[in-house]
């Protein structure tokens, strides 16, 4: 059990550098910079400047991890299908996909990548990331139970 935890604890915090990694570079080339970004439509932004970029460095730090826990689940659940055939395991397994795709696509990198960039959201913008975080969490511990 103590294996499994270390071995939990090692995937989410590898995804949280890597993530802080990739952001920080994509920031330094200019793909990532929704505090320079003004479509909130001419509303008035309380939260412009460097503000605005660690509330959405967060979500995307927290959107890879969830991305990492999603693929860790699917193996999980696609090893338990393999054992026993379940269609249980197997729609948990299609549950991990569509989490995986939840976590990619909220991503703000891969939104500034496309051209849409912040929005002005602030601390809102990642709190639906770190409740999905949670979850995936929870999942992934009573699945290595």
């Amino acid at each position: 059990m103590k294996k499994r935890r270390g071995c939990i604890f090692a995937i989410v915090s590898i995804a949280l550098l890597l993530s802080i990694f990739a952001q920080s570079s994509f920031s330094r080339a200019g793909i990532f910079s929704p505090a320079n970004d003004q479509q909130g439509g001419g509303m008035n932004m309380r939260h412009e400047g460097r503000d605005m970029e660690v509330y959405y460095t967060i979500q995307a730090a927290l959107s890879f991890v969830n991305m990492f826990l999603s693929i860790l689940l699917l193996g999980v659940y696609v090893d338990t299908y393999r054992r026993i055939r379940s269609e249980f395991s197997l729609s948990l397994a299609i549950v991990s996909i569509v989490l995986f795709s939840y976590a990619l696509s909220s991503n703000p990198l891969l939104h500034s990548a496309l051209g849409f960039g912040g929005f002005g959201l602030g601390p809102f913008a990642m709190m639906p990331e770190l409740f999905s975080c949670i979850a995936l969490l929870i999942l992934v511990y009573i699945s290595l139970r």
